[in-house]
């Protein structure tokens, strides 16, 4: 796979996790297809924009930063990619203390307009063996 398209998967993350760690929903939102495919760790699933804003409204500000590893990418055409590989989100606890939730994380990117946007993004739980 060609540098440049990792990296392209890369600048989005980097740009989510931005907006996630500020709870920037606009920007957050903003990363996705008009007509994106949204399962995140609920049961919901969103198709909107304005959908995936609503699943980070109700995500708890407990949860304040997250951790890409570099994704695998596959090509699937000349503006599309899939870019899968692992995040883990640190979410503070009462008490002060940080747990770690590992996550497997893919994400669709399509090319629209010179910008990529988020097609298709699916987190699971990753399995602890």
């Amino acid at each position: 796979m060609s540098d440049d398209w990792v990296q392209a998967a890369v600048a989005v993350q980097k740009a989510w996790t931005r907006a996630f760690e500020a709870r920037d929903l606009a920007a957050l939102s903003g990363l996705y297809t008009d007509d994106t495919a949204f399962y995140g760790s609920t049961a919901t699933f969103y198709s909107t924009p304005e959908g995936v804003r609503a699943y980070f409204e109700i995500l708890p500000p407990s949860y304040k930063r997250s951790d890409y590893a570099v994704p695998h990418v596959v090509r699937l055409g000349d503006n599309a990619m899939a870019a899968t590989g692992e995040v883990t989100f640190y979410r503070e606890e009462d008490d002060g203390s940080t747990t770690e939730l590992p996550f497997r994380m893919t994400h669709v990117l399509v090319r629209r307009d010179g910008a990529w946007k988020i097609a298709t993004h699916h987190a699971s739980p990753r399995p602890k063996n």
